[in-house]
Protein backbone atom coordinates (compact mmCIF):
# COMPACT_ATOMS: atom_id res chain seq x y z
CA UNK A 1 0.00 0.00 0.00
CA UNK A 2 3.04 2.30 0.34
CA UNK A 3 5.09 2.27 -2.85
CA UNK A 4 8.80 2.65 -2.12
CA UNK A 5 8.43 2.08 1.63
CA UNK A 6 11.16 0.23 3.53
CA UNK A 7 10.26 -2.17 6.33
CA UNK A 8 12.37 -3.28 9.29
CA UNK A 9 11.97 -5.74 12.12
CA UNK A 10 13.52 -5.19 15.54
CA UNK A 11 14.47 -7.80 18.12
CA UNK A 12 14.91 -6.76 21.76
CA UNK A 13 16.28 -9.10 24.39
CA UNK A 14 15.95 -8.66 28.15
CA UNK A 15 17.86 -10.68 30.74
CA UNK A 16 18.52 -9.89 34.43
CA UNK A 17 22.22 -10.78 34.28
CA UNK A 18 22.79 -8.43 31.34
CA UNK A 19 20.97 -5.56 33.01
CA UNK A 20 22.88 -5.82 36.29
CA UNK A 21 26.09 -5.05 34.39
CA UNK A 22 24.58 -1.89 32.91
CA UNK A 23 24.26 -3.20 29.35
CA UNK A 24 20.71 -2.05 28.75
CA UNK A 25 21.57 0.19 25.81
CA UNK A 26 22.82 -2.55 23.47
CA UNK A 27 19.83 -4.88 23.68
CA UNK A 28 18.10 -4.10 20.37
CA UNK A 29 19.07 -5.11 16.82
CA UNK A 30 17.27 -4.70 13.50
CA UNK A 31 17.07 -6.11 10.00
CA UNK A 32 15.26 -5.17 6.83
CA UNK A 33 12.55 -7.36 5.31
CA UNK A 34 10.56 -7.25 2.11
CA UNK A 35 6.79 -7.50 1.89
CA UNK A 36 5.48 -9.87 -0.76
CA UNK A 37 2.02 -10.74 -2.01
CA UNK A 38 -1.05 -11.03 0.20
CA UNK A 39 -2.22 -14.64 0.15
CA UNK A 40 -4.34 -16.79 2.47
CA UNK A 41 -5.02 -13.90 4.81
CA UNK A 42 -1.42 -12.77 5.35
CA UNK A 43 1.54 -11.09 3.66
CA UNK A 44 4.62 -13.05 2.63
CA UNK A 45 7.64 -11.55 4.39
CA UNK A 46 11.30 -12.27 3.71
CA UNK A 47 14.46 -11.06 5.44
CA UNK A 48 17.01 -9.23 3.34
CA UNK A 49 20.53 -7.95 4.04
CA UNK A 50 22.33 -8.40 7.34
CA UNK A 51 21.26 -7.78 10.93
CA UNK A 52 22.48 -4.46 12.35
CA UNK A 53 23.46 -5.50 15.84
CA UNK A 54 23.08 -3.55 19.09
CA UNK A 55 21.15 -0.66 17.52
CA UNK A 56 17.36 -0.17 17.53
CA UNK A 57 15.53 0.11 14.22
CA UNK A 58 15.01 3.87 14.49
CA UNK A 59 18.60 4.18 13.19
CA UNK A 60 17.47 2.67 9.87
CA UNK A 61 15.81 5.98 9.00
CA UNK A 62 19.10 7.87 9.05
CA UNK A 63 20.91 4.95 7.38
CA UNK A 64 18.60 5.47 4.39
CA UNK A 65 18.33 9.27 4.52
CA UNK A 66 21.40 11.40 5.42
CA UNK A 67 19.11 14.40 6.03
CA UNK A 68 17.79 12.73 9.19
CA UNK A 69 19.36 13.56 12.56
CA UNK A 70 19.34 11.12 15.50
CA UNK A 71 19.95 12.27 19.08
CA UNK A 72 19.93 10.48 22.45
CA UNK A 73 18.00 11.88 25.40
CA UNK A 74 18.66 10.32 28.79
CA UNK A 75 16.36 10.56 31.82
CA UNK A 76 18.51 10.94 34.96
CA UNK A 77 18.54 7.73 36.95
CA UNK A 78 16.22 5.96 34.53
CA UNK A 79 16.79 5.26 30.84
CA UNK A 80 17.12 6.55 27.30
CA UNK A 81 14.86 7.99 24.63
CA UNK A 82 16.06 8.42 21.03
CA UNK A 83 14.68 11.16 18.78
CA UNK A 84 15.10 11.10 14.99
CA UNK A 85 13.90 14.11 13.03
CA UNK A 86 13.89 15.75 9.61
CA UNK A 87 12.65 19.05 8.18
CA UNK A 88 12.02 19.26 4.44
CA UNK A 89 10.92 22.01 2.06
CA UNK A 90 7.50 21.32 0.52
CA UNK A 91 8.30 23.74 -2.32
CA UNK A 92 5.16 25.82 -1.78
CA UNK A 93 6.26 28.16 1.00
CA UNK A 94 5.78 25.55 3.73
CA UNK A 95 8.07 23.01 5.41
CA UNK A 96 7.31 19.53 6.68
CA UNK A 97 8.54 18.53 10.14
CA UNK A 98 8.77 14.83 10.98
CA UNK A 99 9.75 13.37 14.36
CA UNK A 100 10.20 9.74 15.44
CA UNK A 101 10.52 9.29 19.20
CA UNK A 102 11.69 5.92 20.51
CA UNK A 103 11.67 4.85 24.16
CA UNK A 104 14.69 2.58 24.37
CA UNK A 105 14.60 1.61 28.03
CA UNK A 106 12.91 4.29 30.13
CA UNK A 107 10.53 3.02 32.79
CA UNK A 108 9.33 6.61 33.30
CA UNK A 109 7.82 6.50 29.78
CA UNK A 110 6.61 9.46 27.73
CA UNK A 111 3.29 11.29 28.08
CA UNK A 112 3.72 14.50 26.08
CA UNK A 113 5.82 15.94 23.24
CA UNK A 114 6.10 19.69 22.65
CA UNK A 115 7.86 21.53 19.79
CA UNK A 116 8.33 25.31 20.26
CA UNK A 117 7.20 27.56 17.41
CA UNK A 118 7.56 31.23 16.55
CA UNK A 119 4.54 33.47 17.18
CA UNK A 120 3.87 33.92 13.45
CA UNK A 121 3.83 30.17 12.69
CA UNK A 122 0.84 28.69 10.90
CA UNK A 123 0.57 24.95 11.67
CA UNK A 124 -1.29 22.55 9.36
CA UNK A 125 -1.53 18.78 8.85
CA UNK A 126 -0.52 17.85 12.40
CA UNK A 127 -0.38 14.08 12.73
CA UNK A 128 0.40 11.27 15.15
CA UNK A 129 1.06 7.54 14.84
CA UNK A 130 1.46 4.92 17.56
CA UNK A 131 1.27 1.15 17.98
CA UNK A 132 -1.84 -1.01 18.26
CA UNK A 133 -1.94 -3.07 21.45
CA UNK A 134 -3.65 -6.42 21.06
CA UNK A 135 -3.70 -10.08 22.13
CA UNK A 136 -3.13 -9.27 25.80
CA UNK A 137 -0.29 -6.82 25.20
CA UNK A 138 0.03 -4.54 28.21
CA UNK A 139 -2.73 -6.27 30.18
CA UNK A 140 -3.10 -4.13 33.35
CA UNK A 141 -5.87 -4.18 35.94
CA UNK A 142 -8.16 -6.26 33.76
CA UNK A 143 -7.69 -4.33 30.51
CA UNK A 144 -5.14 -3.76 27.76
CA UNK A 145 -3.17 -0.54 27.51
CA UNK A 146 -5.40 2.16 26.11
CA UNK A 147 -4.71 2.86 22.43
CA UNK A 148 -6.19 6.36 22.11
CA UNK A 149 -4.11 8.65 19.89
CA UNK A 150 -2.42 11.62 21.51
CA UNK A 151 -4.44 14.64 20.37
CA UNK A 152 -2.50 17.60 18.96
CA UNK A 153 -2.92 21.25 19.85
CA UNK A 154 -1.21 24.58 19.19
CA UNK A 155 -0.97 26.64 22.37
CA UNK A 156 1.52 28.19 24.74
CA UNK A 157 4.00 28.84 21.93
CA UNK A 158 4.35 25.21 20.86
CA UNK A 159 2.81 22.32 18.97
CA UNK A 160 1.73 19.78 21.57
CA UNK A 161 0.79 16.12 21.71
CA UNK A 162 -0.27 14.69 25.05
CA UNK A 163 -1.61 11.37 26.27
CA UNK A 164 -5.30 11.46 27.16
CA UNK A 165 -5.26 11.29 31.00
CA UNK A 166 -8.63 9.59 31.29
CA UNK A 167 -7.22 6.33 32.67
CA UNK A 168 -5.80 6.30 36.18
CA UNK A 169 -5.02 2.58 36.53
CA UNK A 170 -1.66 2.71 34.75
CA UNK A 171 -2.97 1.73 31.33
CA UNK A 172 -2.93 5.09 29.53
CA UNK A 173 -1.27 5.20 26.09
CA UNK A 174 2.16 6.29 27.37
CA UNK A 175 5.25 5.83 25.20
CA UNK A 176 6.68 2.75 26.89
CA UNK A 177 10.05 1.04 26.45
CA UNK A 178 10.97 -0.58 23.11
CA UNK A 179 8.20 1.44 21.43
CA UNK A 180 8.26 4.28 18.87
CA UNK A 181 5.68 7.01 18.21
CA UNK A 182 5.64 9.50 15.29
CA UNK A 183 4.72 13.20 15.31
CA UNK A 184 4.46 15.51 12.28
CA UNK A 185 3.17 18.83 10.98
CA UNK A 186 3.62 21.41 8.22
CA UNK A 187 4.52 25.05 8.95
CA UNK A 188 4.97 28.28 7.03
CA UNK A 189 8.43 28.95 8.50
CA UNK A 190 11.80 27.26 7.78
CA UNK A 191 13.63 25.12 10.35
CA UNK A 192 15.89 26.40 13.10
CA UNK A 193 17.54 24.72 16.08
CA UNK A 194 15.29 24.44 19.13
CA UNK A 195 14.60 22.32 22.22
CA UNK A 196 11.58 20.01 22.28
CA UNK A 197 10.14 18.98 25.64
CA UNK A 198 9.24 15.39 26.54
CA UNK A 199 6.88 14.95 29.50
CA UNK A 200 7.42 11.82 31.60
CA UNK A 201 4.48 9.59 32.49
CA UNK A 202 5.61 7.95 35.74
CA UNK A 203 5.85 10.42 38.60
CA UNK A 204 9.34 11.49 39.61
CA UNK A 205 12.04 14.12 39.23
CA UNK A 206 12.49 15.58 36.70
CA UNK A 207 8.96 15.72 35.36
CA UNK A 208 10.22 16.33 31.82
CA UNK A 209 13.40 16.50 29.74
CA UNK A 210 14.45 18.58 26.74
CA UNK A 211 15.76 17.22 23.44
CA UNK A 212 17.66 19.13 20.74
CA UNK A 213 15.78 19.19 17.43
CA UNK A 214 14.52 21.42 14.61
CA UNK A 215 11.35 23.50 14.65
CA UNK A 216 9.84 26.43 12.74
Amino acid sequence: QNVGALYYGECYYVTPDDMQWGNGLNSASYRRFTVGTFTSGSYNLAWTGTTIQQLPAIHAWKANDPAVTVVNADVPGDGRFILAYKASDNGNGTWHYEYALYNHNSNRSGSGFHVPIAATTNITNAGFHDVSYHSGDGFVMGTNYDGADWPSSVSGGSVNWEVIPAFQLGNANALRWATLYNFRFDANLPPACTQATLDLYVAGTPGSITISTLGP
